[in-house]
């Protein structure tokens, strides 16, 4: 069924059926998120923010990618399409995160290009957003926070809003919270053989 393909398509390779790769994913995109939100809302001091880069880097880049990848096995264009292009993400927000740093001294040209930087993810997020309607409501609802999350980002790095960004921040951990939702759910529905934590499918 269409609404079914993101979550119960299993690869096979040479005969064997293989796990689902969408709990990874998920898991990987809700744990970096929370992290990364943690400093942008002002809940954790910058002082310890080099913990965000850690994650953006292996669990955030590297993870995501990895179940981008396995998507394809999958036939899950959509799971690959998001899991690779957010993978990439973190990996290129974490470098130039770092980047910044080492130019300090132009203020204006470093948080105008995070701006800019933003508003492409938020664009194709808004796009992911609108396909994602079709596969089930829990993941519906994510998009929709990732949405607000890059926007209130971008605003705040193009004004340089602190407010703005602490906002997209309490949309990230929302975001963080839903995904790690419906990772948990998938783990549970193929573990137990039944669901317990509903999705919402869609239904034509």
């Amino acid at each position: 069924m269409k609404d079914e393909v993101l979550i119960e398509e299993k690869p096979t390779l040479a005969g064997i059926e293989v796990a689902n790769v969408n709990p990874l994913g998920l898991t990987a995109f809700a744990l970096t998120a929370f992290t990364m939100s943690m400093f942008t809302t002002g809940l954790l001091p910058e002082s310890v923010s080099n913990v965000g880069l850690a994650m953006g880097y292996f669990f955030g880049g590297a993870g995501m990618l990895l179940a981008g990848v396995w998507a394809f096995f999958a036939r899950s264009t959509f799971g690959a399409t998001a899991y690779c292009s957010y993978g990439f993400y973190f990996l290129a927000y974490t470098y130039y995160t770092v980047e910044m740093e080492k130019d300090a001294a132009n203020p204006d040209k470093t948080h105008v290009a995070l701006g800019v930087f933003l508003l492409g993810w938020t664009i194709f997020t808004i796009c992911m957003t609108i396909i994602s309607y079709r596969t089930f409501r829990a993941l519906f609802i994510m998009f929709v926070f990732l949405t607000f999350d890059y926007f209130f980002n971008m605003v705040g790095a193009w004004a340089d809003s602190t407010s703005a960004t602490k906002a997209g921040g309490w949309f990230g951990l929302m975001a963080a919270a839903t995904a790690l939702y419906c990772a948990m759910s998938i783990v549970v529905t193929d573990t137990w053989k039944e669901e317990v934590l509903p999705l919402g499918h869609y239904k034509a």
